[in-house]
């Protein structure tokens, strides 16, 4: 029996690859002398542990015949208050919100409730593999549509659609990440924004926000959400649905997240969410909801910012002290990442292997795109994770290798 389970894979199991980026983790991890900017990691040095510790303390004392019981599908509501008043929005209904074990099963939901294997999913190109591949496990075909400094290009937008309408292929829905984007780094500025709204509008397409990032601004002036301009500017609470997270300012491993937009999309999604992870974690919910109460969130975030500033500068500093002729990066205004581009002649795939040999290692630009249509000389770097001295000496390191 045990030799004929593999006979018995679906189709979509058989075809299932691993996630390259959490390869290279088990790869990098523990390794003596290793400089990682291949994960999306938090530095361990925000984790909020004496506080979180106190927090969980408290509550499951105080409210553990609550938080130890089986919870509601769609979120908590004490907790479901606390975010309207955190991110500002108490005249949002609460079947607005959903909250969700991290942000990608949020996207995995909302994905879920739209699409039918071989419908397509237009997003950015490159773009972040883990909700890629979330929709792909759901039968999404993913279509890619170029990008310039400001992020996803309005004008390829428009005729990627054209096309994919015009051969009469079923679009679902366009997937963006408007903030310091996985994996550029890149701020559509409110011009895009607009400007995608209109073609999504134009061509009768909901839009799935992700923001994950939107609290790490180290420079620049706060641009509001696509789903905030569609409800105010454009009166259409229904267009945009968005997904964030609290891995990037608490910590990963507390998996909590929410989605918000309209019922009518959430209310599916709640389904599937009865049928998987039956809820959130109560305990968690309610300890984030302290956290952010009790004034503590705005505060931690601001320790945040001034510990991956820093590190931002100074992987700048390194690439433009080391990098030879010919390459070229983002600045982002926040996030955790930089995407370096290399004029040609420098294959990232093949440097990688390299990278490794010397104790460096990044994610090659090819595992961001749509299946058969990657670069081969672009790389991400990841500057949260390091520290200062870290990053010149790893930049330093992959600079060597390519001069």
């Amino acid at each position: 029996m045990i030799n004929k389970i593999p006979t018995l894979y679906s189709k979509t199991t058989s075809s299932m690859k691993h996630s390259f980026i959490r390869q290279i983790l088990k790869v990098t991890k523990g390794v003596p002398g290793m400089i990682s900017f291949a994960g999306g990691l938090p530095s361990p040095e925000t984790f909020p542990k004496d506080l979180l510790a106190d927090l969980f303390a408290r509550v499951i004392r105080e409210e553990g015949d609550e938080v130890l019981q089986y919870g509601a599908s769609d979120g908590d509501r004490v907790f479901k208050e606390i975010i309207k008043d955190f991110e500002e929005v108490p005249y949002l209904s609460d079947d607005e919100i959903m909250i969700t074990v991290g942000s990608t099963n949020g996207i995995y939901y909302f994905t879920r409730t739209l699409v039918d294997p071989g419908d397509v999913v237009v997003c950015e190109a490159p773009g972040f593999p883990g909700s890629l591949a979330a929709m792909e496990a759901c039968g999404a075909r993913m279509i890619g549509v170029e990008m310039d400094e400001l992020g996803m290009i309005p004008e390829q937008l428009r005729k990627t659609l054209s096309d994919l309408f015009g051969r009469r292929r079923s679009v679902k829905f366009i997937y963006v990440i408007p903030e310091f984007q996985n994996p550029t780094g890149k701020t559509m500025d409110l011009d895009r924004r607009r400007r995608i709204i209109e073609i999504a509008k134009e061509f009768d397409l909901p839009i799935l926000e992700d923001q994950p990032y939107r609290e790490l601004r180290y420079t620049g002036e706060r641009i509001i959400t696509l789903w905030e301009l569609a409800r105010t500017e454009f009166d259409d609470p229904k267009l945009v649905t968005i997904a964030k997270s609290f891995s990037k300012i608490l910590g990963p491993g507390l998996r909590l997240g929410f989605a918000a937009g309209p019922p009518e999309m959430l209310g599916p999604m709640v389904k599937w969410a009865q049928k998987t992870t039956v809820s959130p974690d109560c305990a968690t919910q309610r300890v984030t909801a302290r956290f952010i109460a009790k004034g503590f969130m705005r505060e931690h975030i601001k320790k945040i910012i001034s510990l991956y500033r820093p590190r931002r500068d100074a992987m700048l500093e390194a690439l433009h002290q080391n990098m030879p002729g010919g390459v070229s990066w983002t600045v982002p205004e926040g996030g955790m990442f930089i995407w370096v581009s290399f004029d040609g002649g420098v294959d990232t795939d093949a440097l990688f292997e390299r990278a490794i040999a010397q104790k460096v290692a990044f994610i090659p630009g090819s595992k961001f795109y749509p299946e058969g249509t990657g670069k081969t000389n672009e790389m991400r770097l990841n500057f949260s994770y390091s520290s200062v001295d870290q990053i010149h000496e790893g930049i330093k390191r992959l600079a060597g290798l390519i001069i």
